[in-house]
């Protein structure tokens, strides 16, 4: 209990809490239990994978690499045309990627 209390306050920063009304304190905590609970199933996915370097601050320093770019122009009868895309993933984000199933461009082209 105290190492969820942990994850919640320190790699999830949910702390503190600024909201005025009991339904938006309600609905803070909620998206911090779904945050804290997707934080705890991927540590587990990767630590039963024996990936070595399971802690959070990792993952995500890893998983900033990605980013999503988006190219804008105009086109002669002056409409915008956007095009985003996911950069390519670096090797320790792809090997994440791989062990947990996940797709290393979720977007696609749009």
């Amino acid at each position: 209990m105290e190492e969820t209390f942990h994850t919640l306050k320190s790699d999830l920063d949910i702390r503190p809490v600024y909201h005025k009304s009991d339904e938006g304190i309600k609905a803070h905590l909620n998206l911090a239990v779904l945050a804290y609970w997707l934080v705890s199933v991927t540590k587990y996915r990767l630590k039963t994978k024996k990936y070595d370097n399971a802690r959070w601050d990792e993952i995500i320093r890893i998983a900033s690499t990605q980013v999503l770019v988006t190219a804008e122009l105009k086109a002669e009868n002056g409409d915008t045309i956007r095009v985003r895309q996911c950069t390519e993933a670096e090797e320790k984000l792809s090997d994440i990627y791989h062990l947990l199933d996940i797709n290393p461009h979720p977007l696609g082209k749009i």
